[in-house]
């Protein structure tokens, strides 16, 4: 059903490019006041045209061109070209004469007429080679897009595959049970990993997408489990505005920018603290990260790094998001903006 809705959806373009390009040739004839022709001879002349072009653009151009035949590919070109002009020739002398008897005033100078069809054959194919290499371009353009998600799939699945969610979740419980008794902040610190791993593992809906709130909370779930951590000296602002309800947003991308500042950043000066400020606002979504770089030793992240963000967001978003790093001599920062 797809296919066919998309396949009639290209037809529909294509006729309307037609019709556009018939529009305009006839207002030349009207501005120059010359006659315009009937309708079933513009349908006959025209389905010639269209007939060179696809001809070229569906057939010889792949079957020849990309293929390297170049020297066989120029021959058939010449050969198209030549049948165009006698098919053209005989169509006007034999059907279009009498159809539309001014029509065979047109032959009455054979040499221009000859002029004519020629400039006009060599016209469509250009045409045609510019759209079949535009056709073809586009083409690996998406098959280059399909394989990047592709690939972007089977390495989280791979990621995924090496954990046994199970296994894990039970020893989590139970470490949280045992711990719990002992020491309350260590308990929680243990259910908030808890919940950190089974979003990572586990969420991802309709489009690999999930509600931009449990991102959200897997935000203050990260912030919090750092929190107790490192206790009163994590010094982090992380402020939300706007609506986060029934968005969706593709899952642990805003993660990365916020690791990032962990990784890098500063995380204990009261004067300059990681700032991270999420604006939600008509489907548009901003994501600002400041921090003071780090003097001593980083910290090693788990994160998939920008540049993989990046990859997934080409291939989720295409030109709807726009990332910005600033990274000077004592600071970093970072933007993201997506429309969702």
């Amino acid at each position: 059903m797809r296919f066919s809705v998309a396949r009639a959806h290209t037809v529909l373009l294509h006729v309307a490019a037609w019709l556009a390009y018939y529009t305009y040739e006839v207002i030349q004839l009207l501005v120059m006041q010359a006659p315009l022709p009937g309708l079933r001879p513009s349908l006959l002349t025209w389905s010639l045209n269209a007939a060179v072009v696809y001809l070229n653009a569906l057939w010889l151009f792949p079957r020849l061109f990309l293929t390297r035949r170049y020297l066989a590919y120029a021959g058939a070109l010449v050969l198209l070209l030549a049948a165009f002009s006698l098919t053209r020739y005989g169509l006007t002398r034999y059907v279009l004469t009498h159809l539309e008897p001014k029509a065979a005033k047109s032959l009455a100078n054979m040499h221009l007429y000859t002029v004519q069809t020629l400039y006009r054959g060599t016209f469509f194919l250009g045409f045609s080679i510019c759209y079949a290499y535009g056709r073809h371009v586009v083409g690996l353009a998406n098959r280059l897009r399909l394989q990047e998600r592709s690939l972007l799939e089977t390495d989280i699945a791979f990621l995924k595959s090496q954990i046994n969610p199970h296994f894990l979740f039970n020893a989590l419980n139970f470490l949280y049970a045992q711990v719990y008794p002992l020491s309350e902040p260590t308990a929680k610190s243990v259910l908030l990993l808890s919940d950190i791993m089974r979003y990572a593992l586990h969420e991802g809906g309709e489009q690999g997408k999930v509600m931009l709130e449990k991102e959200v909370q897997h935000l203050r779930n990260y912030l919090a489990l750092n929190k107790l951590r490192f206790g009163d000296q994590l010094q982090v602002e992380f402020d939300v505005t706007g609506s986060t309800d029934y968005l969706l947003v593709l899952p642990l991308v805003l993660l990365t920018f916020v690791e990032n500042c962990f990784k890098h950043g500063e995380l204990f000066d009261a004067a300059h603290p990681v700032r991270l400020r999420l604006t939600v606002h008509d489907n548009e979504l901003e994501l600002l990260t400041s921090n003071r770089k780090r003097t001593g030793p980083v910290e090693h992240s788990t994160g998939i790094g920008l540049e993989n963000t990046r990859r997934r967001l080409d291939a989720v978003y295409a030109n709807r998001y726009e990332v910005r790093v600033v990274d000077e001599p004592t600071t970093y920062s970072t933007y993201l903006h997506l429309a969702l």
